[in-house]
C-alpha cells in the first residue's frame, strides 16, 4: 500500500496525463455521481441523506459503477482522484444548526458586527422584500451581544502599536465568553491585517487557558488568517461565517473520508470553492464551500462555451430545491463587483457572482389569504424527504413535480429512469386539495398555473442578472441543467427573452460533471495602499520595488500551499487584479493588471490606463477624477494549477429524422397553446442520434431527465450530442 506521499505524486503526474476521476455533487435533495474509468464515464443520482452524507455519496458512486459493470470497491482502487461540491454549507447557515460562537474584538467596538455598516437589515433581500420596510428586520445575529468581549489594545492603520495588549484583560474576557456559552472563539482585532501581532498573542492565551488535551478545549479563528483585508465588519463576518460552519462541513467531509478508505480508496480529495476552483479538501476553508456546487456548474459552462465558441451564456440550475442564475460575459465569469452576501451577511470573498431563488422541482405551491386569495411557489421545498406528494414519501404538500405529473409532462413510470416510481393520484389529491379548491379552479387548471407561476418567477431573476445589469438577454445562449431544467427551460426561456437554449443529456449530473472542467484554483488577497498618482501631481509615483516585493509574498505563499498538496508550484499560472480607486473618491474598483510585474515606467502607465477606462465604464466620463490622485488599495492574486480536462468528442452534424427505435409512442400532455391535453410524440433521449431534429410539441424522456419541446420550438442534436434548442420563429413575447 502506498504513503500518503506516494500517493500525492500520482495525483500530480495524473493531473497532466489523464486519469481515472470521481466527481460528485451534494445537493439539498440529491446526490450526483459522474465517473470516468478506463475511458468509459458513467453518471448516476441518488437522494441525498442529510444524516450522513456519505450514505448518500456511496450509494450514487454504486449506482454509477454499476453501469461500467463494477463496484465501488474496484472504481475506487483505480481511482486517482475525488471531487466533491456542494452547497449544504448553505443549508447548514439556514438552519442555524452551528455551534455557539464567542467574539473577541478591541474594545470600544463590541458592537460593530451588530451594525453590520448601518445597511445589514437589507444585506441578503431581495429587491421587493426590501421595499417592504414595515416587515423588513435585522437578521438574528450569529453571535450575539452576549457572546462579544472588547478587550483592551489597540493597532493603528500603519500597524503600530498605540496600546499594548492587557493580558489579563484578555484572560478575564476569555472565561466570561466561555461561561456564556461560547465553544469556538473569532478574534478580529482592528488592523490585525497590517501587524496580526495582538491576535496571534490572543490566541495563544486562549490555548493556554483551555488547551487542546482538555476536554473544555476551545478553537480559535483568527481573522487575519482567514482574510487579511482591512474593513472590520466583512473580515469578521468571513470569521465567524468560516468558525460557525467548520464543525458541518468538517464532520461531513470526515464521514465521506472514511467510507471512501473503507472501499480502498487512498488519493486526494479536492472540493470546488466558490472562487470558481478546487483545492485539497484538507486545506479549504468550510466558507469557501459555501455554494460550491452551483459555482462548479458555471466553471464547467465556461469550458463548454469555449467548444462552442460562445461569449455570452446565461447558465441556469434547476433543481429539486433551487433555481440558480450565472452570467458568462465576455468569455468570462464575473466576481461579486462588491462585498458580497452570504445568506444576510457581507463578507470579504471573492465569490463567482451567481443568483440563487428557491425554484426547483421540489418547490411547494400554497394559496394565501391575507391579501386575497393568490397562488405562491416556493421559497419552502419539500427536499428529498418526504418530498413532493406524488414520492409517495408522506409528502403532502403540492409541489413544482406534482404539476408536471399531473400535466402529463412527467411519466409517473419513467422517473429516474424507472427507479422511482410517482404516484399521479397522489400529486392530483395534492393540488386538489391544497390549490384548486380554495383559489376555486379545477386540478388542472390550478397546475397550469403553479407551472406557469414557477416558470414566470425563473424567468424573471434571468432577466434581472441580464437587462438590469446592462445586457440585452437576446444576444445570450441558455445553458439548461439540473435534473428540472430541461423539463422548464423553454418557459423560463421564454420569459427571459431568450430565444437559443443548449441542454445537456447528463443535466441532471450536470454540476458533478462540471468537476472534471475545474482546475486547482487559490485565491490571495492582501489590503496593502499604495500611491499610483499623489493628488494634483501628473507623473506617476507608484514604489514598483515595493509593489514586486508584495507580490512575490502572495506568489510565495501560494507556493507553499500548492507544495503542501502534493503539486509542483512551477506549474502555477498566475494572474493579478488591484482594487483601485480615486484617492479622494470612495468608489474602488477592481482591474485585471495588463502585466503580472511592473518592469518600468511604461508598466505604471498601461496599468493606470486600464483603471481609467475600467472606471469610466462603469461610473462614466464624468466620474473620472484624475487631478485627486490614484491608489491601490488591496492586491488579489490569482494562482492555478491545471488539471486535465474531459474531452469532447465532435461528431457528424447531418440532420435526420430520429428513427423508429428513439419513438416510445404518445401520451396526452397539457399544452396552453393548444387549449388543453393533446396526444403528444414522445422519444427517447438516450437514443437520439447526432443530426437528428425534433418539432415541438413533444416530449424527450432521458434517464435523469425530461425535456418538454412546445410548439414553435425545434430541437436538434448536434455533434457534442447536446441538445440545441431554438424558436422556429421570433415568439410573440407575452
Amino acid at each position: 500500500m502506498k504513503n500518503r506521499r506516494e500517493n500525492r505524486s500520482d495525483w500530480k503526474e495524473e493531473s497532466s496525463s489523464g486519469a481515472n476521476t470521481i466527481d460528485v455533487d451534494i445537493g439539498g435533495t440529491f446526490t450526483d455521481c459522474f465517473l470516468q474509468v478506463g475511458g468509459r464515464q458513467a453518471c448516476a443520482k441518488s437522494p441525498t441523506t442529510q444524516h450522513d452524507l456519505s450514505t448518500g455519496f456511496v450509494r450514487a458512486l454504486a449506482e454509477a459503477s454499476k453501469q461500467l459493470d463494477s463496484t465501488p470497491e474496484i472504481v475506487l482502487s483505480s481511482a486517482n482522484l475525488v471531487r466533491y461540491s456542494t452547497t449544504l454549507a448553505m443549508n447548514k447557515l439556514i438552519e442555524r444548526t452551528g455551534p455557539p460562537i464567542g467574539l473577541i474584538t478591541t474594545a470600544g467596538f463590541e458592537d460593530f458586527v451588530l451594525v453590520g455598516r448601518g445597511a445589514q437589515w437589507d444585506d441578503g433581500l431581495s429587491k421587493r422584500e426590501s421595499r417592504n420596510l414595515a416587515m423588513v428586520q435585522k437578521p438574528t445575529p450569529i453571535v450575539p451581544r452576549e457572546r462579544i468581549a472588547g478587550i483592551s489594545e489597540r493597532i493603528d492603520h500603519l500597524g503600530q502599536v498605540v496600546r499594548p495588549l492587557d493580558e489579563s484583560d484578555v484572560r478575564i474576557q476569555i472565561h466570561r465568553l466561555v461561561d456564556k456559552g461560547a465553544r469556538r472563539i473569532v478574534v478580529c482585532l482592528l488592523w490585525s491585517h497590517v501587524n496580526p501581532r495582538h491576535e496571534l498573542r490572543v490566541r495563544e492565551i486562549i490555548q493556554e487557558e483551555y488547551p487542546g488535551v482538555a476536554i473544555g478545549h476551545v478553537p480559535v479563528t483568527l481573522s487575519h488568517e482567514v482574510q487579511p483585508r482591512k474593513g472590520e465588519y466583512q473580515r469578521a463576518m468571513t470569521a465567524i461565517l468560516n468558525s460557525y460552519l467548520h464543525p458541518s462541513v468538517s464532520g461531513d467531509l470526515t464521514n465521506i473520508r472514511r467510507e471512501l478508505r473503507q472501499h480502498g480508496y487512498r488519493g486526494p480529495v479536492l472540493m470546488a470553492h466558490n472562487s470558481g476552483g478546487m483545492g485539497e479538501a484538507l486545506k479549504t476553508t468550510a466558507v469557501d464551500t459555501f455554494n460550491g456546487g452551483h459555482i462548479a456548474g458555471i466553471a464547467g459552462s465556461l469550458e463548454i462555451a469555449k467548444q462552442y465558441q460562445l461569449a455570452n451564456v446565461v447558465t441556469t440550475d434547476m433543481g429539486g430545491t433551487s433555481f440558480d442564475v450565472g452570467i458568462i460575459h465576455d468569455g468570462r465569469w464575473h466576481y461579486t463587483e462588491t462585498a458580497p452576501v452570504i445568506d444576510r451577511w457581507m463578507v470579504s470573498l471573492n465569490m463567482v457572482d451567481c443568483k440563487t431563488i428557491g425554484a426547483g422541482g421540489g418547490s411547494i405551491a400554497w394559496t394565501s389569504e391575507v391579501t386575497g386569495q393568490r397562488l405562491g411557489v416556493g421559497p419552502q421545498s419539500a427536499g428529498a424527504i418526504p418530498g413532493p406528494a406524488c414520492y409517495n414519501m408522506g409528502g403532502t404538500e403540492p409541489t413544482v413535480t406534482d404539476a408536471d405529473v399531473v400535466l402529463g409532462y412527467i411519466n409517473p413510470d419513467f422517473f429516474h429512469g424507472g427507479k422511482i416510481r410517482l404516484e399521479s393520484e397522489l400529486a392530483e389529491q395534492a393540488i386538489l386539495e391544497r390549490i384548486a379548491r380554495p383559489l376555486g379552479m379545477d386540478m388542472v387548471e390550478a397546475a397550469a398555473a403553479i407551472r406557469k407561476l414557477v416558470d414566470g418567477s425563473m424567468g424573471n431573476s434571468i432577466f434581472q442578472e441580464t437587462v438590469l445589469r446592462g445586457h440585452d438577454p437576446r444576444q445570450f445562449v441558455l445553458f439548461s441543467f439540473g435534473g428540472a431544467g430541461p423539463t422548464h427551460c423553454c418557459g423560463f426561456a421564454k420569459a427571459s427573452y431568450i430565444r437559443r437554449l443548449i441542454s445537456f443529456p447528463f443535466s441532471a449530473v450536470f454540476c458533478a460533471f462540471c468537476g472534471s472542467l475545474m482546475d486547482v484554483r487559490h485565491i490571495y488577497q492582501l489590503s496593502k495602499r499604495l500611491i499610483v498618482v499623489e493628488p494634483g501631481v501628473e507623473t506617476p509615483v507608484l514604489d514598483r520595488a515595493r509593489f514586486n516585493a508584495i507580490l512575490e509574498q502572495l506568489k510565495h505563499k501560494a507556493g507553499n500551499d500548492v507544495r503542501a498538496e502534493g503539486l509542483d508550484p512551477k506549474a502555477l499560472r498566475f494572474s493579478l487584479e488591484l482594487d483601485m480607486k480615486y484617492t479622494m473618491q470612495l468608489h474602488v474598483k477592481r482591474i485585471s493588471t495588463p502585466k503580472l510585474r511592473l518592469e518600468g515606467a511604461a508598466d505604471i502607465r498601461a496599468l493606470l490606463q486600464v483603471f481609467v477606462d475600467e472606471y469610466k465604464k462603469v461610473f462614466g466620463p464624468a466620474g473620472l477624477h484624475p487631478q485627486g490622485g490614484v491608489s491601490i488599495e488591496s492586491f488579489v492574486l490569482h494562482a492555478v494549477y491545471p488539471l486535465k480536462r474531459t474531452d469532447f468528442p465532435l461528431h457528424m452534424e447531418a440532420r435526420s429524422v430520429p428513427d423508429a427505435h428513439s419513438r416510445k409512442g404518445h401520451r396526452h400532455v397539457y399544452w396552453e397553446s393548444e387549449g388543453g391535453f393533446k396526444a403528444t410524440p414522445v422519444y427517447d433521449g438516450d437514443a437520439l442520434r447526432c443530426g437528428n431534429v425534433i418539432e415541438g410539441p413533444a416530449i424527450v424522456e432521458a434517464e435523469h431527465t425530461t425535456t418538454v419541446l412546445p410548439r414553435g420550438a425545434e430541437l436538434f442534436v448536434d455533434g457534442y450530442m447536446n441538445h440545441r434548442i431554438e424558436w422556429l420563429e421570433e415568439p410573440a413575447w407575452e
